[in-house]
Formats: structure tokens, C-alpha cells, sequence
């Protein structure tokens, strides 16, 4: 149903019959891991022209990975990680993720 690098690979799908008889399938949420279960391979400084898919791509080689580099800072929504000018960004190992509980 997902693509392996999605974050919402692995995650349990369920399926509930609706009041009318048809049944729907549904991806339980998805908890973000603590960042100190992902390992850390660079840090770097965000500058003014950064996009979160760019720095993806530069550091992890796909710019759809920009959610690891959320999940790496914390972050619940994405534009918090480029929120600050100059703030140290963690970028996590590619292909390396943390797995919420």
C-alpha cells in the first residue's frame, strides 16, 4: 500500500465495515520515534533558501525523506524544522529510522 520509504511503512492497517456495508481500510496513526532513537549523521545550519525537501534530497537522496528529518528535530509540523535562520538542523542516516511504539 506504501512505498519502503514511506512513513507510514510498517504501520498497521485496519479495516472497519461502515453503517451502509461497505468497508473501509485505514493506517493506524503513526507515532513519531524520540529523536534520540534515530542516529544523527550531520548537523546543519539552515539558511533563508532552504526547503525541507531540498535539504532531503542533498542529505538523504530522495526529497520525499523530509519527514526523517522532521521526525530527527522533533518536529510536528514541517515548516518548524526551517522555522529560524541559522539553527543547527539534525539530519538523520539515511535509511535509518526510529519506529514508534
Amino acid at each position: 500500500m506504501f512505498s519502503e520509504r514511506s512513513r507510514y511503512a510498517g504501520q498497521p492497517l485496519r479495516e472497519r465495515q461502515m453503517p451502509d456495508g461497505r468497508r473501509a481500510v485505514y493506517v493506524l496513526a503513526r507515532l513519531t520515534p524520540p529523536p534520540e532513537a534515530l542516529q544523527v549523521g550531520a548537523r546543519v545550519a539552515v539558511t533563508d533558501s532552504d526547503r525541507l525537501d531540498g535539504l532531503a534530497y542533498r542529505h538523504l537522496g530522495e526529497p520525499t525523506a523530509w519527514w526523517m528529518i522532521a521526525d530527527a528535530n522533533r518536529a510536528t509540523h514541517p515548516d518548524e524544522v526551517l522555522a529560524e535562520t541559522g539553527k543547527n538542523v539534525a539530519i538523520p542516516l539515511p535509511g535509518l529510522r526510529g519506529r514508534g511504539a
